[in-house]
């Protein structure tokens, strides 16, 4: 095995670790946090209070991962249709993540525990914390879009299917699942933040693997 295969393979395993991280983190920390419901509450805002530096740790580096990970993507996509926007929107996807972790959410009433409604007020790093939470979500859906046309390109017809068609199907089963075993809005929060690590995790153990 060459120097360059063994880099490849280092980079995309930076993808495979990177979901499970983040959701044993973020998971950890929203059973955990005194205040915090998750039939209520987003998982960004766990970026507020004295241990919210600990997410924000955690979005970073999964966004570093996930920045790394690109990298390795792309010289395993190498030509054909979607060879280099793939990679540059799992980039941006990352890029979301780090942003998103370098900055904090704003207060909401109840969390972090004594907040008021005085002390609840959207900031300008607040907004653009909340913000790069939606582009992330856009950025992995248009790069599931191109890498789905790279799939189609080298003949992968039922991996272009999956990456084409997953980010809806994923997250509605997700739901349907959830709601049956919990009953309650919690359901839609936790396919919210697994469906996209879910996709990711795939596709670096597909790439990694061949």
């Amino acid at each position: 095995m060459t120097k360059q295969m063994l880099s490849t393979r280092a980079l995309l395993a930076c993808g495979v670790v990177a979901g499970p991280l983040y959701l044993m983190v973020t998971m950890a920390q929203a059973l955990t946090r005194d205040g915090f419901d998750l039939r209520q509450h987003r998982f960004s805002w766990l970026t507020v209070g004295d241990l919210g530096w600990i997410h924000q740790s955690n979005m970073v580096l999964v966004g570093v991962l996930t920045v790394l990970f690109a990298i390795g993507v792309r010289q395993v996509l190498r030509t054909r249709r979607g060879a280099v926007w793939g990679p540059r929107l799992l980039v941006l996807f990352g890029a979301a993540y780090i942003i998103g972790g370098l900055l904090r959410a704003d207060p909401v009433v109840g969390f972090p525990p004594g907040t008021t409604l005085e002390m609840a007020h959207t900031t300008w790093h607040g907004a653009v914390q909340n913000a790069s939470r939606g582009a992330s979500t856009l950025f992995l859906i248009a790069a599931n879009l191109v890498i789905a046309m790279w799939f189609a390109s080298e003949g992968h017809r039922s991996w272009a299917w999956f990456y084409g068609t997953a980010f809806p199907v994923v997250l509605a089963s997700l739901t349907a699942v959830g709601f049956v075993a919990i009953g309650d809005r919690s359901a839609f929060a936790l396919a919210i933040v697994s469906t996209p690590w879910i996709l990711v995790t795939t596709l670096a153990v597909h790439l990694y693997q061949t």
